[in-house]
């Protein structure tokens, strides 16, 4: 007879195993989209591998530095590129797997401390096959590397900050003495959560205001001594300022400016506010959302083509920042009503239909991220006394940081990627208890 933690193990294989399955299986039929460079990642990348410099290499050879993208990602692509100074499109898929994989297996171990086993399931299948999250994994881009190191937090959050009782370790009938929940170790605690915050934050930049939100409310969490929560929040937040500072400290260095973030947040706010996208919000029909007719930002691309440029990226992101702060100021009431509609497109389920999107991926998409929100919802209503304890602030936290953030910076579905795993664990609730119920009803 297994023991529990035997037991344990095989369920987390087998959660492991399905997700390598379906991760590999989606990456492998589409393989080559890999060879995209949407976001310059793979330039940088490359450029970092051959000559040192995290910089976009230019004809001579030689790299010029750069802080255009946040620098998590591309250093760890730049461990993949091959003697030959090209980024192996073999190695990416497989960290997008692993990647993948560990959010799945993160989202089930969430699920099964915080609820029941019965959840877990259902949420590691929910973020096994969502088709935001399968598709972001075949891309060149960090939606998979970021949802990965959210969920990671998370994790630690419930598994080691605010671990459960021994007692009240199970919802599902299993043993007390078959908990695997430990005190661990208060401040070494707080080194990796600070760790982890500080991946985030280096990956993509939105993550600071995430940051800023959990680090005050590890007080509340952990160990009865107020002095050791408080030295234990001391010790994240100077990981989490180190980490952001050595990062401001080389762009300060390397571009004479102290870039704590990156040299593209100008051009992001100016995408989401300028005056062509305004005037389309003005003339914007309303149709159904599977035909939604998606932004021509061919305008703004010519105005911003034509626009002064600075002398260098980080003037010159300063003047983009100057463009859309007029616009704003110019079109008070428009910067509102966007500010609703970016908020409103981060959580809307269903994509824009562009010439590149079929209908049936559209429908398919949609209709999946729907039952999915309204699951979530169903959830959060059902059980908000639960929603409402320390181990959901997190995720709470995430979803008000990455609102807050895209409803005045440019936004689209895929930017809420990182909260899916949240979102499965919500709707898991719903589904697990409706299945419970109806193999009640069938016992009679």
């Amino acid at each position: 007879m297994r023991s529990p933690h035997q037991r344990l193990w095989r369920q987390l294989l087998v959660v492991i195993v399905s997700a390598i399955v379906i991760r590999g299986v989606v990456v492998w039929l589409r393989f080559d989209s890999l060879q995209a460079d949407p976001d310059a990642y793979r330039v940088i990348a490359e450029s970092l591998a051959q000559t040192g410099t995290y910089g976009l290499m230019g004809e001579s050879g030689e790299a010029t530095p750069t802080a255009f993208r946040p620098p998590l990602y591309p250093w760890l692509l730049s461990w993949l590129v091959t003697p030959e100074g090209m980024l192996s499109l073999g190695a990416v898929a497989c960290l997008h797997v692993l990647l993948g994989t560990l959010t799945t297996a993160m989202t089930w171990d969430i699920a099964r401390r915080w609820w029941s086993g019965r959840v877990a399931w259902f949420a590691a299948g929910l973020v096994a096959v969502d088709p935001m999250l399968l598709w972001q994994s075949t891309l060149v881009m960090t939606e998979t590397l970021a949802t990965a190191l959210a969920v990671m937090v998370w994790w630690w959050w419930v598994a080691r900050l605010n671990p459960k009782p021994i007692d009240q370790c199970f919802d599902d009938g299993t043993p007390a003495n078959a908990c695997d929940v430990s005190a661990g170790r208060p401040m070494m605690d707080a080194v990796v959560f600070g760790c982890l915050l500080s991946a985030t934050i280096l990956c993509r930049p939105t993550f600071l205001v995430w940051a800023v939100m959990l680090l005050p409310a590890m007080l509340l969490v952990g160990p009865t001594c107020v002095i050791r929560r408080t030295v234990r929040v001391g010790v994240a937040a100077l990981i989490v300022v180190a980490a952001v500072g050595m990062w401001t400290l080389r762009n300060w260095n390397e571009l004479g400016h102290p870039v704590w973030a990156t040299t593209h947040g100008g051009y992001t706010l100016l995408l989401a506010n300028n005056d062509s996208f305004y005037d389309y919000l003005e003339t914007d029909s309303n149709v159904m959302p599977w035909n939604r007719k998606p932004w021509d930002p061919s305008e703004f691309f010519a105005t911003y083509e034509a626009r002064q440029r600075g002398d260098d990226e980080v003037s010159d992101d300063r003047v983009a920042y100057e463009m859309a702060k007029e616009t704003i100021a110019g079109r008070p009431a428009l910067f509102v009503w966007s500010s609703l509609v970016r908020a409103a497109r981060l959580w809307h389920p269903f994509p824009a239909r562009t010439s590149d999107r079929s209908a049936k991926v559209v429908y398919t998409v949609g209709f999946y991220q729907t039952a999915m929100l309204l699951l979530a919802l169903i959830g959060v209503g059902k059980h908000w006394r639960k929603w409402l304890q320390p181990n959901a602030w997190p995720a709470i936290a995430l979803v008000i940081a990455l609102t807050g953030v895209h409803s005045v910076y440019w936004s689209n579905a895929r930017m809420r990627s990182p909260a899916i795993p949240l979102l499965a664990i919500a709707a898991a609730c719903v589904a697990a208890q409706a299945t419970s119920s109806c193999r009640r009803l069938r016992s009679y």
